[in-house]
C-alpha cells in the first residue's frame, strides 16, 4: 500500500512539475511532493523486503499526507463554497487520502507487521 501511495505521489508531482511550462510558480510545489513520493516508494519496498525499522519510517511518512488532508478537510468544512461542484470533488479526494494514510499507518503499527520486521 505504501508503494501504491508513493506511485500516486510521484505521478502527481510529475504532473505538477509539468505546470512549470505554463509560467506560473505552482509547479515548484511538485518538488517536495516528489521527495515524499520517493520516500514512500523506498520505504514501502523496504517493508516488503523485511528491513528493520522500515515500518516505523513508512508510518511517519504517511502521517504527512494524513495531517495535510485533515487540515484541508477542516478548512473546507469551515469555509468552502458548496455551490461549486469542484468543492465536493476536492473534499472527497482529501477524505480518501486521509483514510488511505490512516490505513497505512495502522497496518505499519500492527503487531504482525512488527514481528515480520523484527521490531519487538
Amino acid at each position: 500500500m505504501g508503494i501504491a501511495f508513493g506511485v500516486v505521489f510521484v505521478c502527481g508531482a510529475v504532473y505538477t512539475l509539468l505546470l512549470l511550462t505554463d509560467g506560473n510558480g505552482f509547479g515548484l510545489f511538485g518538488l517536495p511532493v516528489l521527495a515524499l513520493g520517493a520516500g514512500l516508494l523506498r520505504n514501502g519496498a523496504k517493508v516488503l523486503a523485511g528491513v528493520a525499522h522500515s515500518g516505523d519510517r513508512l508510518s511517519q511518512l504517511a502521517s504527512i499526507p494524513a495531517a495535510l488532508s485533515g487540515l484541508a478537510i477542516g478548512g473546507m468544512v469551515a469555509g468552502a463554497d458548496w455551490d461549486d461542484d469542484a468543492s465536493l470533488v476536492q473534499l472527497v479526494g482529501f477524505a480518501a487520502a486521509f483514510l488511505l494514510a490512516l490505513i497505512l499507518i495502522v497496518l505499519c503499527d500492527r503487531p504482525a507487521t512488527k514481528t515480520y520486521l523484527e521490531e519487538n
